[in-house]
């Protein structure tokens, strides 16, 4: 293998040897190797030395996919005096004889002199800080310093993190493929240094230029490549002798992480946002050339505008970049990533085909452009400090994303999405003992990497909900505007932004919500009606208590005693009179964790929490939850927020013993005359969820699916399978094809008239994808998996759509075709496909085959058994991966049994060495396994004995 002629100048021609085999590490100039303590010792940079500008260069090899740069960056030393320069970088070799230290200020530069250079390792093997020290003759006082590394690197192939190839088959005209190659990053959190020397930390924000120059194997048309980074180019590339060079504008300053260039051969789609003062934006997005991914890049165009103006009002500071690039790559990691300027996304994350793509589709297209582009000012302008406060980034974007889409799409009503999309979510989460309080300290890159979790993400965003709700909604957007005002362009840390907010609100903020964020957990608020004491009024009795499944462990501790500050809010009915709603009464921990409440009227009922607004479960007593459920029957609870949000406490409060699971199974069974989407899913998943847990009773089990298909059956003669009209709202197509969905595999009958629709429509589509697919594209799903369940002994559906699989460009589709294939009977189609998912061309990523397997009751021992057998190779493909190590090892999560339990513990505990990303992860999924364990033995013989008891015409 040859190396680029571009080659840095001052680099050994051993490098290039050792390029063409693997990075290697650096090697020690004199030979040192005694233990020595150092600043190196601590994850965290030394606090005396800051970034303020990077010269990154960097030479790309195509052919080889190597690459070779110089970084020079200019630094700031503060404080006390210092002999050492840490910076960060893993995986690159450093050419150490071209490292050096110059003193900024005066006429010229003084080079200081380099007393030797060494990896944090070579001090003491055990460290995985990713220091590289230069270490200078002399000690130097404060004063402004530049450092300029020379480095080689490859461009990763095998995984999607860092400086990395993906790749996609391209149909010639002829009906052969090419593959065509892309070459992005993918940095968030700590995968900068593994592309470059940098001090990557969130709060070491620099100013940025870079230029890229790439040279190209014979054969390639250089002419169809572009290279976009975060700024717009100086001037036009420059192409010539296979060679495309550009340089890039400085940027703002900006943490490392959100540094990003991708080089492709895309074609564009562009619109500019014209402000009021004439200001503007190049707003562009990137897709492949074909013509069906360019036409799919119009939507994200349309949104990402509507979208952006919507955030310069609401945060009161414009975005400040020129242009914003949006690309969508065939190969990706997550769902997309904030890079300043140029947001990359997976492909199924960005691209929507008004012809052939569901509604679902669209809305998730729009809600990731929502939350990315939110970041670009909670994440971007504004920083967290440490990543500790990871959820002032990911909690903020998740919260504000909702008004993003509110603005691209009003007739969405989305906002009513985000109880049951995010306040559920987070509580299933964080009612585990393995939970974790929303601001964690770390002390690894692994753990860093783990914060990407549920906590930060949704737990983040609902309790920023809960301080709108608490504060008022104005009141809330004028302190978050206060907070963009006060650190732009800086790193904040969480008390910073509750002091923001208390400039302007009428509570002590900081005092509330310390009690959310330092504690991990919620609690639940039981409710009791006194009628008797004084006529005509009702005394209302409110007491919290932490709410936990499971049992807490030995070190479970909390300053805050696992009490919070509470803000409670009810509807309640008048006896033989309206519904009214209550103001907000404080619960304050430190005052007493009861209270009461008295009201001058006689109260029928009460249901807490208006509209889910609060991070907590409500429980009740048992004359009041009968009259809620009559309260349901009879439409006097009538908000779909309400009913969902009542519906979930309740399960929740019976897995944790504190109602009967009869009594809150008996709240369902109203649920035929539910017409609320967000309502009925709720009740589904409930139902669903109880009826998992008895699977073994075949009697129960099997009327589980009877009560699913009454349940459902209004719901599809009411939906029918096509569209109503035009403006149906968002819900309407949930609805169907949830409905659908869950009624074909329920009724368990193919001579059932809406099995056979279904089956007949799968055959036309096989006959003729390229026309039926917009004419089943909102129950697309429905259509596929009703199909494999339905299949033939030779699996003659199954195959005929692992063929349509081959065949799919589009990942949404991938996606839905390999959930519907792993739902086959047959184990050992199964056992082939998994092991076709390792094939480098395998669509939509191979753990997602696996993970689709294991969704499935009848194949929880299938999956785990295959995970075991194929983890060395998922662990390779995927242990640096922020979530999709998380992905694989919840799979066992399911199981029931102490025996599993054991055996998934020893598993792990033997696999430990390279779980990477996931260790976090396997106390969580051993969590669950205990928990339910405890469900099986406490509630196993009632729930059995509801659905043996249920009767049917």
């Amino acid at each position: 293998m040859r190396c680029s002629t571009h080659f840095m100048t001052g680099l050994s021609i051993w490098m290039c040897v050792m390029l063409s085999i693997v990075p290697a590490a650096v090697v020690p100039s004199d030979g040192i190797g005694e233990v020595l303590d150092g600043p190196w010792d601590n994850i965290r940079l030394p606090e005396n030395i800051k970034a303020k500008a990077y010269k990154l260069s960097l030479n790309i090899d195509w052919e080889h996919m190597n690459y070779t740069g110089t970084q020079e960056v200019t630094m700031d030393v503060t404080g006390e005096d210092t002999k050492y320069f840490l910076i960060h970088t893993v995986g690159l070799v450093i050419d150490k004889e071209a490292t050096t230290l110059h003193k900024l200020g005066g006429k010229t530069d003084e080079e200081l002199t380099v007393k030797r250079t060494f990896m944090d390792t070579e001090k003491k093997p055990e460290l995985r800080h990713d220091f590289y020290v230069v270490e200078s003759e002399e000690t130097v006082a404060a004063g402004s310093y530049k450092m300029k590394i020379s480095f080689a690197g490859k461009v990763q192939t095998e995984k999607l993190t860092g400086m990395y190839r993906s790749k996609y088959a391209r149909t010639l005209q002829d009906g052969s493929t090419e593959m065509i190659y892309q070459v992005s990053t993918d940095f968030e959190p700590v995968d900068a240094r593994s592309a470059f020397p940098c001090f990557d930390e969130p709060a070491q924000k620099a100013n940025w230029t870079t230029d890229i120059t790439v040279t190209f194997p014979a054969g390639i048309d250089i002419n169809e490549y572009n290279i976009i980074s975060n700024m717009p180019l100086k001037e036009a590339l420059t192409r010539e002798n296979q060679i495309i060079s550009g340089s890039f504008m400085e940027s703002v300053p900006m943490s490392t992480y959100l540094v990003c260039f991708a080089v492709s051969d895309f074609l564009y789609k562009e619109d500019v946002l014209t402000r009021g003062d004439g200001s503007q934006v190049t707003m562009r997005v990137y897709a492949r050339r074909e013509d069906e991914f360019q036409e799919s890049a119009s939507y994200a165009l349309n949104v990402t505008s509507k979208i952006i103006e919507e955030y310069e009002k609401f945060y009161k500071v414009p975005y400040p970049l020129p242009k914003l690039d949006q690309i969508a790559l065939p190969e990706f990691n997550s769902g997309a990533m904030e890079n300043w300027g140029i947001i990359t996304y997976r492909e199924s994350s960005l691209l929507y085909n008004p012809t052939t793509s569901s509604t679902a589709e669209k809305q998730r297209v729009c809600s990731v452009i929502a939350h990315e582009a939110a970041h670009q000012w909670f994440g971007n302008i504004v920083t967290m400090a440490w990543w500790n406060d990871l959820w002032l980034n990911e909690g903020f974007a998740s919260f504000v994303e909702y008004y993003g889409i509110d603005a691209a799409e009003p007739s969405w009503n989305i906002l009513d999405f985000f109880y049951p999309d995010e306040m559920t979510t987070a509580m299933n989460f964080d009612s585990s003992p393995s939970s974790h309080p929303i601001s964690v300290q770390v002390s690894s890159p692994e753990e860093l990497s783990g914060l990407f979790d549920t906590i930060s993400y949704r737990k983040g965003s609902s309790i920023n909900w809960m301080m709108m709700k608490f504060m008022g909604d104005d009141t809330f957007a004028k302190g978050l505007a206060q907070y963009i005002d006060d650190f732009q362009y800086g790193n904040a840390a969480m008390v910073d932004l509750f002091n923001s907010l208390n400039k302007v609100a009428d509570v002590n903020v900081t005092k509330v919500m310390l009690t959310w964020t330092l504690q991990m957990g919620f609690p639940y608020v039981t409710t009791s009606l006194d009628n008797t004491t004084f006529p005509g009024s009702t005394i209302i009795s409110l007491k919290q208590e932490r709410f936990i499944v499971g049992e807490a462990k030995p070190d479970d501790i909390s300053e805050y005693g696992y009490e919070w500050h509470i803000p409670f809010c009810y509807r309640y009915k008048v006896k033989n009179g309206a519904v009214k709603t209550s103001g907000i009464h404080w619960i304050w921990s430190d005052d007493d964790t009861s209270k009461t409440v008295t009201v001058n009227e006689t109260i029928e009922w009460i249901k807490g929490n208006v509209d889910g607004n609060f991070y907590y479960l409500v429980n009740y007593g048992a004359d009041n939850l009968a009259a809620l459920a009559t309260a349901l029957e009879n439409k006097e609870l009538d908000g779909a927020t309400d009913k969902t949000s009542l519906i979930y406490d309740v399960f929740r409060l019976a897995e944790t013993g504190h109602v009967a699971y009869d009594k809150a199974l008996d709240m369902t069974k109203y649920a035929t005359a539910e017409k609320e989407y967000v309502v009925l899913s709720r009740i589904l998943s409930e139902v669903l969820s109880a009826g998992d847990g008895v699977k073994t009773n075949e009697t129960a089990y099997g009327n589980l699916w009877k009560y699913v298909a009454k349940m459902l059956k209004p719901r599809v003669d009411d939906m029918g399978w096509d569209p109503k009209n035009e403006s149906e709202p968002i819900t309407a197509p949930k609805m169907r094809d949830m409905a659908l969905r869950n009624y074909c595999k329920a009724v368990q009958n193919e001579t059932d008239t809406t099995v056979k629709e279904a089956l007949a429509k799968y055959t036309e589509f096989v006959a003729d994808p390229g026309t039926k697919k917009s004419e089943i594209k909102d129950v697309f799903t429905t259509v596929m998996r009703t199909a494999i369940i339905y299949d033939d002994k030779n699996n003659t559906n199954w195959q005929a759509m692992w063929d349509l699989l081959q065949k799919s460009d589009w990942e949404a589709d991938q996606k839905i075709y390999i959930a519907a294939l792993a739902r086959t009977k047959n184990q050992t189609v199964l056992r082939k496909m998994i092991d076709d998912s390792f094939d480098e061309n395998a669509k939509a990523g191979t753990w997602r085959y696996l993970y689709y397997v294991s969704y499935h009751g009848d194949h929880y021992d299938l999956a785990w058994e295959l995970l075991q057998d194929k983890w060395d190779d998922y662990a390779i493909k995927y242990n640096t991966t922020s979530f999709t190590m998380g992905y694989l090892v919840e799979i066992p999560e399911v199981f029931d049994t102490q025996a599993k339990y054991d055996e998934v513990a020893a598993f792990f505990k033997k696999k430990e060495y390279n779980i990477g990303t996931g260790l976090k992860t396997v106390e969580e999924t051993l969590s669950k396994i205990k928990a339910n364990i405890k469900w099986k033995d406490d509630h196993y013989e009632d729930v059995a004995s509801w659905f043996t008891k249920l009767t049917f015409e």
